[in-house]
């Protein structure tokens, strides 16, 4: 028998190694690298000193334009917490701040010696741990994107695991993810406030943004990329091209952000700071929707405008069936959503019957805008008139090579007879622009009919 003493020391033994691997593997920040600053011959070369709590913004630009963008990181860096996850205590016990340089011109900031980026040349902005250099921009909307996206890598970029980094497509589209930002629009309520993380409602809000028409110009050029090809984006091509990857790398996070299906999912990937669990993490969310997000995303894509409107245009499934021949269906379709599965599995060379009846409100200007399933030649979206009833088929087996390759497409109006092309899922939609459902309403009633 044991002598109690000899348990007891055992015992505490082995909460101490316990509580030693504890504090070993306790993620901490890494500590306050900022190198200090020369404020006087900063001064002297025309430099000033602007501060909030979590920025210190050392500028060229007119003062009433520092004053506003030197606010900015207080303002997102709530909403870096909740999304992101608070971070750790540094390891030397400093709050967290940045120091930013915003400079139009650079020789200013090399007389004062600010320019301490390591890496080589800045083209548009850098950061290295607690500091970051941006150049200005002729747009205003730019330069805060500009800052927010640096200021972004500095939150995310600042733990100890050196060397140790998370997928580059990921680093890049979430800093360009909390960088486009908008003013909401007053309401009785609530006053005006920025927002983050959206998609931007209009070009003119975001001028020099520019995303948007990379991601339709490289899919107008047969160069659209799959969401697996999204994720192969590694920092050899963003060093080669600071476009092109950029605009994949902010739709594909945002898409993953806002998506209904996958939106708290990404957000606890987003946490994940340890590169090994973030993959892990990222896994799970993959193969549990992998089907839907490789076939949304083409949805999303292809269509991709300002204002796109993720929430209520994500595709709805539901549990499929065949229909049998000489079966009839009765399906519901909503004017204010995206694609909808009528629950129908098809098989291809079979022919259905599919029969629209029932009016919609697609606008309310001087009067509303009504529409029957033929729809209404008032407004067009995507070559077909607004509310006209359209049907795809998700096919079961996506195809092997294009850039489409989950869907085909069918214009129905109030009646058309369609042989099924591949054999998939069938859905209905009302046809809108993806950036105008918020204000639709009503429904079609649609019959679905396999022939004897």
């Amino acid at each position: 028998m044991r002598n109690p003493l000899s348990l007891c020391l055992i015992v505490l033994l082995s909460l101490g190694s316990a509580t030693g691997l504890q504090a070993k593997e306790r993620i901490l920040r890494r500590q306050d690298d900022r190198a200090p600053v020369d404020v006087k011959l900063a001064e002297q070369s025309g430099i000033h000193r602007y501060d909030s709590k979590y920025l210190i913004l050392y500028t060229d630009i007119e003062p009433e334009k520092a004053r506003d963008l030197v606010g900015l990181v207080d303002q997102v860096h709530p909403v870096w917490e909740s999304f992101l996850g608070k971070l750790p205590p540094a390891r030397d016990k400093s709050p967290f701040q940045v120091t930013g340089y915003l400079m139009r011109d650079p020789t200013r900031f090399q007389t004062a010696n600010l320019l301490r980026a390591k890496s080589g040349p800045i083209l548009h902005g850098k950061s290295e741990g607690y500091e970051f250099w941006v150049h200005d921009q002729e747009s205003d909307y730019y330069r805060a994107h500009l800052l927010l996206h640096e200021a972004t890598h500095c939150y995310t970029m600042c733990y100890d695991a050196e060397g140790q980094l998370r997928p580059h497509w990921f680093l890049e589209g979430i800093a360009e993810f909390f960088g486009t930002h908008e003013m909401s629009e007053p309401t009785s309520t609530s006053p005006p406030s920025l927002r983050f993380g959206l998609i931007s409602s209009s070009e003119e809000k975001s001028h020099g943004f520019g995303r948007i028409e990379m991601i339709r110009a490289e899919c107008e050029a047969g160069r659209a990329l799959t969401v697996e090809e999204v994720q192969k984006l590694g920092m050899d091509v963003f060093s080669e091209s600071r476009t092109t990857p950029y605009a994949w790398s902010w739709a594909f996070c945002t898409f993953l952000a806002l998506h209904p299906l996958t939106s708290d999912e990404f957000q606890k990937v987003c946490q994940q700071t340890d590169p090994v669990r973030f993959q892990r993490f990222f896994n799970t969310l993959w193969k549990k929707h992998q089907a839907a997000i490789a076939a949304d995303w083409e949805l999303f894509r292809d269509s991709l405008c300002y204002g796109y409107d993720l929430s209520r245009g994500a595709t709805k499934r539901t549990a499929v069936l065949p229909i049998s021949s000489g079966e009839s269906r009765e399906v519901v379709v909503q004017s204010a959503g995206g694609w909808q599965s009528t629950g129908i599995e098809v098989t291809a060379g079979q022919s259905i019957q599919i029969t629209g009846k029932g009016r919609v409100t697609l606008a309310q200007t001087t009067k509303p805008w009504i529409s029957e399933p033929n729809g209404i030649s008032i407004r067009y979206a995507d070559g077909q008139p607004i509310g006209r009833l359209l049907a795809a088929v998700e096919r079961t087996a996506p195809a092997e090579q294009g850039a489409n390759r989950h869907w085909v497409f069918q214009d129905i109006g109030p009646q058309a007879m369609w042989m099924i092309p591949e054999s998939g899922v069938l859905f209905l939609r009302v046809n809108d622009r993806w950036n105008e459902l918020f204000d639709n309403s009503g429904e079609y009633q649609v019959t679905v009919t396999s022939p004897k």
